[in-house]
């Protein structure tokens, strides 16, 4: 009779039952998790090219340091994703890319060591802990929406905690370098690489990725195909991969803003505090759209989220390349709610929703791979030369860029929603 109390108590669903050493509920483990990985990232994307330059790195070096990475997602993110779909846990992924990650960024200390090869060590060890960090939040957003399923809360609100902990750590580490030094942002990063992977050990769920429909622990469900051919299988839906090229191009338009924004702001005459806030109104909006931007998604469908997302991003970019006045700066910083977060969202249902059963993971690495990866990766590179042909004009082709996406998500809308 006990064992079978105990086999029932093993079967009970998964997340209330779960032994961890704070009770917390499903949603704040998320938000907390979220919350680190962001706050990592809140300082190495805008600062670890200070620190590349601290340490004797030209322009040109730091910029292929950071596009490196981003180019090579096209293999690191389908490898990734099909080997962290062989665990049976969510969190047992994540809690080894986020310990390879802090390894990999702490080897960047040993610089000195490296003499003149500085900047081949900078290229390989960037290049591992980049591609094994951003690997984490694809399958942060997996688990997400499949506990929000199974438990019933919005999957947007614990991103939106990793988006406002982006902020603070912003704010937190520019601070924070005038009073230690720019040797602060490496140190910054690598521990919270470590701290990221105690949290997904002691804080994260011990949520299978399967379950049976009564609620209980399913048998780990391990597709019959392999990782080439579970790829394949992906890339042969014409559908997907049109959905790749639309959010790719949107998202990809972002590059010369990330890269630029400031430095034209500056050459209009604004303050860095006044750019600093800029920056955080975009933030900010995107806070907002993630926290209630669901509803929209739920009224009008992911798709027509997508369409809009795509339209109002050429808006945004064909306007800042007039080189608008302060005043006109704030309303189109609140567009990034749609050029950026907007397809973000419709981009995880609806890749969500086309993923085979036991390749989710896999479909939403390709999708950050495409995505935030290839498309980026070249846009960045682009993105030089375009500033120095062009100078603020320069977001034009971002616009255009915008537009081919535009394109292709109205192609998809009347293909997916209009056709009788």
């Amino acid at each position: 009779m006990q064992r079978a109390v105990a086999v029932a108590a093993d079967q009970r669903p998964i997340m209330r039952s779960d032994s961890s050493l704070f009770a917390l509920t499903t949603v704040k483990r998320q938000s907390l998790f979220y919350a680190l990985i962001f706050i990592g990232s809140g300082a190495s994307l805008p600062y670890m090219p200070l620190w590349f330059a601290s340490k004797g790195m030209s322009g040109a070096q730091i910029g292929l340091i950071l596009a490196l990475p981003l180019l090579l997602r096209a293999v690191t993110g389908p490898v990734l994703g099909v080997w962290a779909e062989k665990f049976p846990l969510f969190r047992s992924p994540m809690i080894r890319l986020a310990i390879a990650g802090g390894l990999a960024y702490g080897g960047l200390m040993l610089w000195p060591l490296a003499g003149e090869a500085r900047f081949w060590l900078f290229v390989a060890l960037w290049a591992i802990g980049y591609s094994c960090i951003t690997s984490i939040s694809p399958l942060l957003d997996v688990m997400t929406i499949q506990m929000s399923k199974r438990e019933g809360f919005t999957y947007t609100g614990p991103r939106a905690v990793g988006s406002a902990a982006f902020i603070g750590a912003n704010i937190a580490v520019g601070y924070g370098l005038n009073l230690l030094g720019v040797d602060l942002i490496i140190v910054w990063v690598v521990v919270l690489c470590f701290a990221a992977a105690l949290a997904a050990w002691r804080i994260l769920p011990r949520a299978p990725r399967h379950v049976e429909e009564g609620g209980g622990r399913a048998p780990a469900y391990l597709p019959q195909e392999t990782g080439a051919q579970r790829v394949r299988t992906l890339l042969g839906n014409p559908v997907y991969v049109l959905l790749l090229a639309a959010m790719g191009c949107v998202q990809g338009a972002h590059a010369f803003y990330y890269g630029f924004s400031t430095i034209l702001w500056k050459g209009q005459g604004l303050d860095g505090a006044t750019c600093g806030y800029l920056w955080g109104a975009g933030v900010a909006a995107e806070i907002l759209f993630l926290m209630f931007g669901f509803r929209l998604r739920h009224r009008f469908g992911s798709w027509t989220l997508l369409l809009a997302a795509a339209g109002l991003s050429v808006v945004r970019w064909l306007i800042m390349g007039f080189a608008p006045p302060v005043w006109g700066l704030w309303p189109l910083q609140t567009l990034h709610a749609f050029s950026f977060a907007a397809c973000y969202l419709a981009g995880l249902d609806l890749v969500n929703r086309m993923a085979p059963k036991g390749s989710e993971s896999l479909a939403q690495t390709l999708n950050a791979a495409w995505v935030t990866g290839v498309m980026m990766g070249l846009s960045t590179l682009a993105s030089g030369p375009v500033y120095d042909a062009l100078g603020g004009r320069g977001y034009w082709v971002m616009a255009g860029m915008s537009g081919v996406g535009l394109l292709i998500a109205a192609y998809l809308y009347r293909r997916q929603v209009m056709r009788p």
